[in-house]
């Protein structure tokens, strides 16, 4: 295939939307744990993919050849949660991910991932519409980063002591979907 036709097949499916055109509508990526913080991130990650490699549970990913991301590492937890066992932290060649043990306590107190946003009309305890405790069963910090509260029991997160891997999200059922792990907003 000559180079026009090569142009011409990759501008067809763009138009047809065959390609993805980049994530305008999406929500923003999290990064994996202990990553800089924005700007020198981007300017310390050479995207080597060590970190994914590493990864027990395959939570961090890269944007795909197609798209229009930057080939920075992300994790999606909706699909598959950062276990916190610190590997990628290890192997980073170039300090974008800072060194950390994977010891619990020091966890919770250096990394933050993002923050958990609960969306209680969606929540079965809180909306009334069944019980489930999946979120509070699976965090790694129950009773400090979420607890069950009130007569159903609803989950009640608290920000200051979540890490943000994701662990709830990816276990909230997926007919309701109420818990959303949201980038920690950096000023500047």
């Amino acid at each position: 295939m000559n180079r026009r036709r090569l142009v011409g097949a990759i501008a067809a499916a763009l138009t047809l939307g065959l390609v993805p055109r980049g994530r305008a509508n999406a929500r923003p990526r999290l990064r994996p744990p202990m990553a800089l913080l924005p700007g020198p991130f981007e300017q310390a990650c050479i995207g080597c993919y060590r970190c994914a490699e590493v990864c027990p549970t395959t939570a961090i990913r890269f944007p795909t050849a197609f798209s229009l991301d930057a080939a920075l590492p992300y994790v999606e937890p909706r699909d598959a949660a950062c276990v916190l066992c610190m590997k990628c932290t290890q192997v980073c060649p170039t300090g974008a991910l800072v060194p950390l043990q994977a010891e619990p306590v020091a966890v919770q107190q250096a990394v933050r991932m993002g923050t958990p946003v609960l969306t209680r009309s969606r929540c079965l305890p809180w909306s009334g519409a069944g019980v489930c405790r999946l979120c509070f069963e699976v965090c790694p910090y129950p009773n400090s980063a979420v607890e069950l509260v009130g007569g159903r029991l609803g989950p009640l997160f608290h920000p200051e002591a979540c890490v943000g891997c994701g662990l709830c999200e990816e276990a909230c059922p997926d007919g309701a979907h109420a818990i959303q792990i949201l980038p920690i907003k950096v000023a500047g």
